[in-house]
């Protein structure tokens, strides 16, 4: 599977492009995503579907006019439905603007999920945002802004809590050290790396 990262929008969030067999996954398309016909063109692939790691502007400025070139569906963890509407909930209006998406989300549950012919095993790990979620897919964790290289997400915008953080870097620790980690900002890295040297994890 190959795996392109474009960071987007003000704050360079990345948005990730999955190919496989003709097929394509969007995770987190956070602004206006110009290069996205070519890298299909390129890739000879179809895109499927839409995934989101939690609902904050930087993560979903790009969805609405992505689903109005491609009709696809979007997945995400449901307990953030309602931010896709909600300048508050999803952050927009802390920094000047008032963001709010007509797109209606398909539910992603936690465990299996077969998404846009990729099967995708999500996790609800709350902290940065009530539905933060992480999606493992062959060897790779897409973790939103859950995780980073050397740090984790913040806590103290709506829905945030540090107690939450501290349980989902627990669990982050319990997974293998060989993870690939695509975060939401920033470099990747592995769960190895991060038990070594992430402040967070000690």
């Amino acid at each position: 599977m190959k795996v392109i990262c474009v960071p987007l929008g003000p704050v360079q969030a990345n948005c990730y492009v999955l190919i496989e067999d003709g097929r394509a996954l969007v995770i987190d398309p956070g602004d206006d995503f110009r290069d996205l016909k070519q890298i299909l063109k390129r890739h000879d692939a179809r895109l499927e579907a839409v995934l989101l790691t939690h609902a904050h502007f930087d993560h979903i400025g790009g969805l609405d006019a992505l689903l109005q070139e491609y009709d696809v569906d979007v997945y995400m963890n449901p307990l953030e439905f309602s931010f896709l509407s909600s300048a508050a909930l999803n952050g927009s209006s802390a920094f000047g603007g008032y963001l709010s998406s007509q797109a209606r989300p398909e539910p992603v549950k936690d465990g299996m999920n077969r998404i846009g012919g990729f099967d995708v095993e999500a996790i609800t790990l709350p902290g940065h945002t009530t539905g933060s979620t992480v999606y493992i897919i062959q060897g790779m964790a897409f973790t939103g802004d859950v995780l980073f290289q050397g740090s984790v997400g913040r806590t103290d915008l709506p829905t945030g809590s540090w107690q939450q953080m501290q349980e989902s870097i627990a669990r982050l620790k319990q997974l293998p050290d060989s993870l690939i980690v695509y975060p939401g900002h920033g470099p990747a890295t592995t769960i190895g790396q991060e038990k070594s040297w992430n402040p967070y994890f000690r």
